[in-house]
C-alpha cells in the first residue's frame, strides 16, 4: 500500500457520512478521538464537507422559507414568490422535484467518489474545506 492509497475503512466511513448527512461523519470522527487514532485527511476533509453541507442546506433552505413567508404578505410579489416555489417543488420524475433530484445527484456523486477512493469536489466549497481539514 503506498502512501496515497485510501484504506477501506476511510472509503465505507466517507461514504456513510455522506448517507446520513453529517451524522455518520460527527459520531466516527468522536468515536476516533476517543480512541485517540488518527484521523486521515481522507476521512476529516469527507466528513468536514458532509456536515458542512447539511448545516449548508439547512441555513438555506430555513432562510428561503423564513424569507418566502415574509413575502407572502405583500400582494403582488404574492404570486411572483408562489409562483418560483412551485416550480422547484413541483414533481418532474417519480414524484420529486427538481431540488431532490439535485440533492439525490450530488449525494450519489459524493457516495462514488468517497467509495472510489477518490476526492469528491465541489466548486468553492472543496477550498474552504480543503483549509480547514488541514
Amino acid at each position: 500500500m503506498n502512501k496515497f492509497s485510501v484504506s477501506i475503512f476511510d472509503r465505507i466511513f466517507s461514504a456513510i457520512s455522506y448517507l446520513t448527512a453529517g451524522w455518520g461523519g460527527v459520531i466516527i470522527l468522536f468515536l476516533l478521538y476517543l480512541r485517540k487514532k488518527h484521523v486521515s485527511h481522507f476521512l476529516r476533509f469527507n466528513a468536514l464537507q458532509s456536515i458542512f453541507l447539511a448545516l449548508l442546506f439547512f441555513i438555506l433552505s430555513m432562510g428561503v422559507g423564513l424569507i418566502a413567508n415574509i413575502l407572502k404578505y405583500i400582494p403582488i410579489i404574492n404570486y411572483i414568490v408562489n409562483s418560483i416555489l412551485f416550480f422547484f417543488n413541483r414533481p418532474i420524475l417519480f414524484q420529486w422535484s427538481f431540488i431532490q433530484l439535485f440533492l439525490l445527484g450530488l449525494t450519489v456523486y459524493m457516495v462514488v467518489f468517497s467509495i472510489l477512493g477518490k476526492y469528491p469536489r465541489i466548486y468553492k466549497l472543496s477550498k474552504i474545506i480543503d483549509y480547514n481539514a488541514k
